[in-house]
């Protein structure tokens, strides 16, 4: 995967958001029913901004960060 293209402070490129809307769907579809309640799917989504505006870049690590904190 490519780096992720930062446009300014705390700006990501539109292929990056594709990447992270990837993933955030991946993280979702992977929880069992009960857990993708509203709080957990807006965990997931503050988790991969957060990951990725401090650089992240490895694809499996966005998604294991993705997946920090939820609870049942």
């Amino acid at each position: 995967m490519e780096n992720i293209v930062m446009l300014g402070p705390n700006v990501l490129a539109p292929e990056d958001l594709s990447l992270l809307g990837a993933i955030y769907d991946l993280v979702v579809d992977s929880l069992p029913g009960r857990m993708r309640t509203p709080r957990n799917r807006r965990q997931v989504a503050l988790n991969l901004l957060c990951l990725s505006l401090r650089g992240e870049r490895d694809p499996l690590e966005l998604e294991l960060g993705a997946a920090a904190g939820l609870t049942c």
